[in-house]
């Protein structure tokens, strides 16, 4: 059996039921990362690269690692450019390849990749799909995914709670080696990507020193080496309910989000961390109660996503609520985006973000609650801004926070935050503002 491994956003050795279920008879395994275009091309409301360059980077150094590691197991990657229902089954039939395996995603534009390559492929060489990037295993949900609560609150506690965490799967010790005689494309520069794609090339990001995110770049050993010394050797778990409002500092959130999002950290691994802290600390601190339910949260939106379909992104609410009326002016969306509107917390949110690729969760609802409610633009612009800017852009989390904010949600109350008072409350001798005002 010889199967090729469509990798997307599972760039990890440790809890992947792909890797798991290999079976011992498997000949030969060709792990395949795919450039898309419609992932790194234009998005359709500010015309920007999907993947910035902030991201983008941050992949190709998840990349490298993961070549590296798979390389350590007797096996490598083979990266190919283009659009996955073109490239890979010209590959799978090139080869005389068994069988795709991949993760399963859940939002619209990744379903409809799946979709497009099921059906370019036929029926000659099948797609198994694998859940290896949600927390609760959907075959695990006491309810079919149709029928998912529209409030979180009830998702918690009349969904979740009755859901096992399985544990993660452990790394494999080796892998199947690839096709005979096959020599895989080497992992291209962000320049040479660029000029496949007939793209501008993005300018390779300088590290800021006032940075919040640590300095361990992107991939599965650095994400590893954060969870062990944020959950083990500083055990911050346990104060993560007082720190993670805060603004400064790499310390104050786990800042486990850019891993998550393309997969070279499980959420079934930081799970379990949390559950070796109970198990060190004792009972169950607010901290590691308030990360669990960050976890689930994360969950919540990828559920909502899949249930909702496409309307998760449009215009109108889910419960065919209509948001406060827009007035789209470019130049002023322009200057939120540059953080150049006058409001200091807001600008220097923003010039975070332009600078780093993150912004705290707090910043993130702030910047967004004034763009929609005290700048009257459109929420799908700030969406995709950040979808461009993002180093961690999870599109079910990124969306539905914004969707949450501007009204169009799952909540029907008004979403607007009070940016003044939250400046005062979070930032009152105005450290942060200073850090970002240039």
């Amino acid at each position: 059996m010889t199967v090729l491994y469509w990798l997307r956003n599972d760039l990890r050795l440790h809890d992947n039921e792909v890797l798991a279920s290999l079976p011992p008879d498997a000949s030969a395994l060709l792990p395949v990362y795919c450039f898309d275009p419609a992932a790194l091309g234009p998005d359709a409301y500010l015309g920007l690269p999907k993947t910035g360059p902030h991201r983008l980077a941050f992949l190709l150094e998840t990349l490298a690692d993961l070549q590296q590691r798979y390389a350590g197991l007797g096996s490598g990657i083979h990266f190919v450019v283009g659009r996955p229902a073109e490239v890979l089954p010209q590959l799978a039939r090139q080869l005389s390849l068994s069988a795709i395996w991949t993760s399963a995603e859940h939002t619209t534009e990744e379903l409809a990749a799946e979709a497009a390559l099921t059906t370019a492929l036929g029926s000659q060489i099948p797609v198994r799909r694998f859940e290896t990037l949600s927390l609760l295993h959907p075959a695990d949900l006491p309810i079919a995914v149709r029928n998912l609560p529209f409030s979180f609150s009830k998702f918690r506690f009349d969904v979740a709670v009755r859901t096992p965490v399985r544990p993660p799967y452990a790394a494999p010790r080796q892998l199947p080696r690839l096709p005979v005689g096959f020599v895989p494309a080497s992992l291209p520069t962000a320049s040479a990507l660029a000029a496949r794609l007939g793209q501008p090339a993005l300018a390779q990001p300088l590290r800021d020193p006032r940075s919040a995110l640590p300095a361990l770049g992107g991939g599965e050993t650095a994400a590893l080496a954060r969870l062990h010394d944020y959950a083990v050797e500083r055990h911050l778990i346990g104060r993560y309910d007082d720190t993670r409002n805060q603004l400064l500092g790499e310390a104050f959130s786990t800042k486990f989000s850019p891993w998550l999002a393309n997969g070279s950290l499980s959420a079934r691994q930081i799970w379990a961390a949390i559950d070796g802290y109970d198990a060190t600390y004792g009972a169950r601190s607010k901290g590691a109660l308030q990360l669990r339910l960050e976890l689930l949260w994360r969950d919540y939106f990828r559920l909502l996503a899949q249930r909702s379909g496409p309307a998760f992104f449009g215009w109108p609410g889910l419960r065919d609520q209509l948001p406060k009326p827009a007035q789209p002016d470019r130049a002023v969306f322009d200057a939120w985006a540059a953080g150049r509107t006058g409001n200091d917390f807001v600008d220097a949110n923003m010039r975070e973000l332009a600078a780093t690729g993150f912004m705290s969760n707090r910043g993130r609802q702030n910047a967004a609650s004034y763009l929609i409610h005290d700048l009257h633009q459109d929420w799908r612009w700030g969406a995709a801004w950040f979808e461009h800017r993002l180093i961690d852009h999870d599109p079910a989390s990124n969306w539905g926070n914004w969707k949450y904010i501007a009204g169009t949600g799952t909540d029907v109350r008004d979403t607007a935050f009070d940016v003044a008072q939250q400046a005062r409350r979070y930032d009152p001798q105005s450290r942060y503002v200073r850090t970002w005002r240039q």
